[in-house]
This record gives C-alpha cells, sequence and structure tokens, in this order.
C-alpha cells in the first residue's frame, strides 16, 4: 500500500469530524451565521473543550463529507500528476563540464602519469586503487579533418610522456626525426619499419610469430583481407576460399615441416612458384604436389635405378622410368592429423579445372611480396614484438608508410595484428594477465593502414592485459568504411572522445548527438498596438542541442571537445606542445632545442648493431 493512500485513508475521518465539528460550532453562535464564518473557526478548540460534539444536523453531515470529497479528489489528482519532475531538465540535461569535473579523470599528483587530451583535460594512465567514479579505459578515439593538428595536439604530446611503450604509425615517414633523440635520452629500445624507405627500416618476418594452426588462419585471413580491392568485386567466395586454403597449406608447411631459416615470406613465394597447372594433363604433378606427395606416403623419387627408355606400346609399370627410384625418407603422414597435407588435399579437391586461375591469383595478390626489396625486408626478424612490454626495457615502434601509396597497407596491417595479438598472448603466459609495461599503440590514419582480424574484439579485452589503443581518424565514415558493422563496436570500445575539429557533416551531427541536448526557458512578446494597445508575454520550456552540429563544424581550430564516458562532454583549448617540459628534446633546429638534425635511424642502428657485436 502506498504512503499516499495511507496519508488519504488517515485524513478522510479527521476531514469529517472537523466539518461537522465546524458547522456545528458556528450554529450554536449568536446572531447571522454568515457574519460568524471567521470566529467559529478561532473558537472551535473553546467549543471542543466546553464539550461541544458531533451534530447530525444535515447542514454539519454535509460540509463533512464535502471535506471527505475534497480529500479523495485531491488524491486522484497527485495520481494522475504522479511521476519524476526534473525542474530545467524537462528536455534535456546537458552542460559543459566544469575544470573540477575534468580534473577528476586526471592524476594530479605525477604530470607524467596521463593520455594528454587538452590543455586541461587529462586522462591518468594508472591509479594507485580503483575508482569506479573516475576510472576508464585508455582506449581514445581522436577525430580530426585535415589540418586539425592530430600530430601536433595529441600524437606529438603524449609520446613526450614517455609512460608507456610505444607503437605509432607514421604517415608521413617524418615522426622518427622528429621524436627520436627523445627516445634516446630516456633509454627506449627504438624499432621502425619503414615501407617509405626500405633501407632506414628493421626486418620483420610476419611467420616468426606463427605458434599455432588458429596463428596461421589469422595470419592467412588478414592477408586475404587486405589483398583483395574492392569488396563488391568479390561477390562469389570460391575464389577466395580455395586461395585461402592454399595459403593456409602453405604456410603451415613452413611452420611445421621446414627449417626455421626457411620461415619466412620468400619461402612462401618459394613454395608457390612451385604450384603449376596444365590444363591438357589434369594428372600432371606439380613439383608442389610432389612435395606434399612426399609429405603423405614418406618417399621421394630421386635419380638413380636402371634407365629405361619410354615405349609407347609397352603397359610395364616400369616404362619410361629413365634412371629414377623410390626411395623412403620418413613416415608416412596422416592427412587428418597434418594441418598442412590437410588443407593442400582439401585445395586440389575445390580446384579442379580452375587450379591454374587460382594459382595465377595468388601469385597476382602476393606480387608485392617478390619485390627485392620487400623479400629482403621480411626475410628474417628484428622488431621483437614480444618485448614491447617488458619491465627491463621499453621499446618505441615507428610504423611509417606512405599516405598516397596503400601497396602495402596489407603489410602494416599484420604488423598491428601480430604486435597486439603476441603482446596479449605474452602478457597471460609470461606476466599472469597483465604486462609490467603499459603499451600504449597511437594509430595515426588507422582507416588507411589496413584491416586487422578481429579488432573489434581484441580492442575489448586489452585494457586487462595493460595495453590502450588511441585510434585517430579524419571522420567516423572512414571507420565505417573499413570495418562496416563492427565500427560502432570498435568507437563504443573507446570511453574517451576527442574531437580535434573537422568539416565531415556526418561526423558533426554524430558528435553533437553525442553531446546532448539542453532545456532552455523562452519568452514570446507579442506587442499590439493600436487604439486599444496590448502586449502579451508567454514563458515556455524547449529543447536544442548544446552544439548543433553547424556549430561544432565551426569549432575553432585552437579548441577541442573531449567526451568520457559517464561524463559531460568538456571544450577546452588544445594542448600547447611548445608547453611541454620535454619540448627542447624535439623537433630538432627550433630556438630552444637541444639538436640540430632529426635523428638518424640509419646511425642509430648501425650503432646498435656494433654494441650487440662487442657484446657478443
Amino acid at each position: 500500500m502506498s504512503t499516499s493512500l495511507i496519508v488519504a485513508a488517515i485524513a478522510t475521518p479527521i476531514a469529517f469530524l472537523l466539518g461537522d465539528l465546524y458547522v456545528s460550532n458556528l450554529l450554536s453562535m449568536e446572531g447571522e451565521a454568515i457574519n460568524n464564518l471567521t470566529s467559529a473557526v478561532f473558537s472551535l478548540p473553546t467549543y471542543v473543550a466546553g464539550g461541544g460534539g458531533l451534530s447530525m444536523e444535515p447542514m454539519a453531515v454535509c460540509v463533512g463529507f464535502c471535506l471527505v470529497c475534497a480529500i479523495w479528489i485531491a488524491y486522484a489528482r497527485y495520481l494522475m500528476n504522479a511521476g519524476e519532475h526534473r525542474a530545467g531538465e524537462e528536455h534535456g540535461s546537458s552542460r559543459w563540464a566544469t575544470k573540477q569535473e575534468a580534473a577528476a579523470f586526471s592524476d594530479p599528483r605525477d604530470a607524467d602519469n596521463n593520455i594528454i587530451l587538452t590543455r586541461k583535460c587529462r586522462l591518468a594512465m594508472s591509479k594507485p586503487r580503483f575508482d569506479i567514479k573516475t576510472d576508464r579505459n585508455k582506449n581514445v578515439l581522436v577525430i580530426g579533418g585535415s589540418g586539425s593538428g592530430k600530430t601536433r595536439f595529441f600524437v606529438k604530446p603524449n609520446l613526450m610522456q614517455l609512460n608507456a611503450s610505444y607503437f605509432v604509425t607514421d604517415p608521413k615517414g617524418t615522426l622518427i626525426g622528429d621524436m627520436g633523440h627523445l627516445f634516446v635520452e630516456a633509454g627506449y629500445r627504438i624499432r621502425t619499419f619503414d615501407a617509405i624507405d626500405f633501407s632506414r627500416s628493421n626486418h620483420y618476418n610476419p611467420l616468426s610469430y606463427i605458434h599455432s594452426e588458429a596463428d596461421i588462419l589469422t595470419f592467412v585471413e588478414c592477408l586475404i583481407k587486405n589483398t583483395t580491392g574492392d569488396k563488391g568485386q568479390a561477390a562469389d567466395p570460391f575464389w577466395e576460399n580455395a586461395e585461402r586454403l592454399l595459403y593456409t597449406a602453405l604456410v603451415a608447411y613452413l611452420i611445421y615441416h621446414c627449417p626455421k631459416e626457411d620461415r619466412n615470406i620468400p619461402g612462401l613465394l618459394t613454395l608457390l612458384g612451385l604450384a603449376e597447372a596444365h590444363e591438357e594433363d589434369e594428372r600432371y604433378k606439380s613439383p608442389l604436389d610432389m612435395l606434399f606427395d612426399e609429405l603423405e606416403t614418406g618417399q621421394r623419387l630421386v635419380p638413380g635405378g636402371p634407365s629405361v627408355a619410354f615405349d609407347a606400346e609397352s603397359r610395364d609399370f616400369q616404362n619410361g622410368r629413365d634412371g629414377f627410384t623410390w626411395v623412403s625418407i620418413g613416415p608416412a603422414t596422416n592427412p587428418e592429423f597434418d594441418f598442412a597435407l590437410s588443407n593442400y588435399k582439401a585445395f586440389k579437391t575445390a580446384a579442379g579445372k580452375t587450379l591454374k586461375s587460382i594459382i595465377i591469383s595468388c601469385n597476382v595478390r602476393l606480387k608485392p611480396l617478390s619485390i627485392k626489396e620487400v623479400r629482403e625486408l621480411l626475410s628474417y626478424d628484428e622488431m621483437q614484438l614480444d618485448r614491447l612490454g617488458d619491465e627491463s626495457i621499453r621499446t618505441v615502434v615507428f610504423a611509417s608508410m606512405s599516405d598516397t601509396n596503400s601497396t602495402f597497407d596489407f603489410i602494416f596491417a599484420m604488423l598491428m595484428w601480430q604486435t597486439m595479438d603476441v603482446l596479449c598472448n605474452t602478457a597471460l603466459m609470461r606476466y599472469g594477465g597483465s604486462l609490467p609495461t603499459p603499451v600504449h599503440f597511437i594509430l595515426d590514419e588507422f582507416a588507411n593502414i589496413g584491416t586487422v582480424p578481429d579488432f573489434e574484439r581484441t580492442i575489448a579485452v586489452v585494457r586487462s592485459r595493460n595495453i590502450s589503443c588511441s585510434i585517430i581518424l579524419q571522420s567516423l565514415s572512414q571507420l565505417k568504411a573499413a570495418y562496416d558493422d563492427s565500427a560502432q563496436t570498435i568507437t563504443d570500445c573507446c570511453d574517451t572522445l576527442l574531437f580535434l575539429g573537422g568539416k565531415s557533416s556526418e561526423t558533426n551531427r554524430e558528435i553533437s548527438e553525442a553531446i546532448g541536448k539542453q532545456t532552455l526557458a523562452t519568452l514570446s512578446v507579442n506587442d499590439s498596438r493600436g487604439s486599444n494597445s496590448s502586449t502579451t508575454r508567454n514563458y515556455a520550456k524547449g529543447e536544442r542541442d548544446l552544439m548543433q552540429a553547424s556549430e561544432v563544424g565551426r569549432l575553432p581550430r585552437d579548441e577541442a571537445i573531449v567526451m568520457i564516458s559517464g561524463t559531460f562532454p568538456m571544450r577546452d583549448k588544445k594542448f600547447v606542445l611548445e608547453e611541454h617540459p620535454r619540448y627542447a628534446s624535439v623537433d630538432p633546429s627550433h630556438s630552444e632545442s637541444k639538436y640540430d638534425d632529426p635523428f638518424d635511424f640509419k646511425q642509430y642502428s648501425s650503432a646498435e648493431d656494433k654494441e650487440v657485436g662487442d657484446e657478443r
């Protein structure tokens, strides 16, 4: 039973009693009743104390019942208007966050223990104890159109924090020259993968990080997705599925049946080069077929034995052996228990008469890898991706790719996927779930560097591994174009959104919607003039976007909008790079710089190699 009903029930007899007693007192007074209405109220306590009681006079009973009815009418109106009332927030409660509210998410004790968002807004990398009110994941979605200063106002300031190991994409290839001296000073190990100038790149071998059948499948999926081109051209899944089987078989053969020095991209290309098909003879066995036959049978055809010339009329089994014989090289392999062999046999079954076309398609897909410089770059590994989270030494990886040529984007996709996958596994297997050193992925031009397999799942779990991702885009439409339905999931996994400005109408509209609406009081004045002039004023409440899409598009270039999950949006000035205490170590040649020339990675790499050689 509700409280309001109980109150109404208790008030019912009291109202009847008061009404009846009042009329009884009024009728007992001398003179006209109409003249004693007020006096009857004040004299009621005296009347009751003198022994006055209830009256059965019709007038007294009627007034008592009227008061009872008034009680229940009031109760009915209460029920009609029941509900929550938020004065001033009827149409929306959005507002800009205060400085104090923004400061709650930062670490005021250690300036370096923060991700820099704006001049006054920070996000603490770690806190001594969990605080549900202010603890957020460290994934940041940065949106800024061309010229909005994504590198100057976000990338560089956060690299200057030196609070983690870093994996940073560098579309222009200039970031390492601007920031390299800083990391050398701080004792960081520097690695780079440079597809703009192969000569200043460390070697990277994707196959050196493959340790399971699941890794093989993911590697192949990454390769297929990022080399398909226009998605609309891949309407028939047969061709991709056939290629997928062949790539899986070849990679598995390298991993499980070849020496370590052959487990690389050149080895994959060599195996693919052994594949042949003769349309006029479906029974023809290519060198690749013979390789897998050896694996299945344990037998190899080698020169030796008596030479027998071919006789077209003969049906002898020995006909045309021409000095070759079968020798045993090992035990036979059951295709059911060998990942490479099972996939190759499935490929041969699926290919059929289209075998030649499939092989041609595979060669075309991997053609960029056949370039001499690329083959050499991918022949062995120097990246040491599994050591980014080590406690002993921190590492920064600069991944530089062309911002005008997408030929090698798929290599970057593999590099990003493998780095995250390796670190997640390292955290679980080596460190009990969390890396001792935080790793911060700063992914500039994220939508233009290939599609990372299952990225929407990876970004959802990296927090527990002490890994964070800053995804930098020019617009939200870029992410949707690259990841389709998964784009929203990726966005949702970022507790923080930093908007630096842009012209995309779709992005501006979504930012406006995310900021929210506010309730405004409006005054309308109607002024009528003439012989009978009058003025009417009407007050009303309505809704308005705290910041309309057009206003978002007109955001001043020196301002940014920060939206952190669970709090009001923040509007603040962009961070001033020159105000950072380590500014003297970056951007060589400026008036306050310690260095005159950009960082030379070739010189650094040579010195590192010499140091390693001296230790040996």
